[in-house]
């Protein structure tokens, strides 16, 4: 139910500046036949065939196993690098050149925050009347709520990057349900791998 989201946070991909999204590996988890994602990605493969999108069913008694859909999910993964991105996440235009800068110590990053979007200004995203990747300053200073530390500082699930190494050591916890795997996997990676390195901007998330 999610997909006119998930649709505007792949066009976010496809339009990353100053970095070459043929580097990307784009796996979308989902069960097939609840809304229109399949649909989307097809779009996003005829408008971007650049950008290389891998589609990762499941079945429906997956709906809500949202830590055995990521696990799955990242095993697929052949990069150095891997980002947990929901799908009502928006990502800025800068976001890959910027992690491309990121010292090459670091094994955790997260954004600033996430600034939360109002109804009416989601709404002229996902009609495409608004573009976020051409209006972002704006969208932002807009923006009327920015969450900094929420979950007591944990850098929680809605955009999680780290290095595909860190699962050597690290899974994320697999519950019936939603709440809380996010942060304990945080956690972990803050305890097997040091504070995570923070960005000086935030993420924009849909209403």
């Amino acid at each position: 139910r999610f997909a006119r989201r998930l649709a505007a946070a792949l066009q976010c991909l496809a339009h990353q500046q100053d970095f070459d999204c043929t580097q990307l590996e784009v796996i979308v988890g989902y069960v097939p036949g609840l809304d229109a994602t399949e649909d989307v990605l097809e779009s996003l493969r005829q408008a971007h065939p650049n950008l290389r999108i891998i589609h990762a069913p499941f079945p429906r008694q997956n709906i809500r196993s949202k830590g055995y859909v990521l696990n799955q999910c990242m095993a697929l993964a052949t990069g150095a690098w891997i980002l947990l991105l929901d799908a009502d996440t928006l990502l800025p235009p800068h976001m890959f050149a910027a992690l491309d800068r990121v010292e090459a110590g670091q094994s955790f990053i997260f954004p600033e925050g996430r600034a939360m979007l109002d109804p009416q200004t989601t709404a002229k995203i996902l009609l495409g009347d608004i573009k976020p990747w051409l209006a972002w300053d704006e969208l932002l200073q807009a923006a009327p709520e920015l969450r900094r530390d929420e979950a007591l500082g944990a850098p929680i699930g809605y955009c999680q990057c780290f290095r595909r190494t860190c699962l050597e050591k690290v899974r994320y916890p697999e519950y019936e349900h939603f709440q809380g795997a996010d942060y304990e996997f945080a956690t972990a990676l803050q305890q097997h791998f040091g504070k995570e390195y923070r960005l000086d901007f935030p993420v924009l998330h849909l209403d």
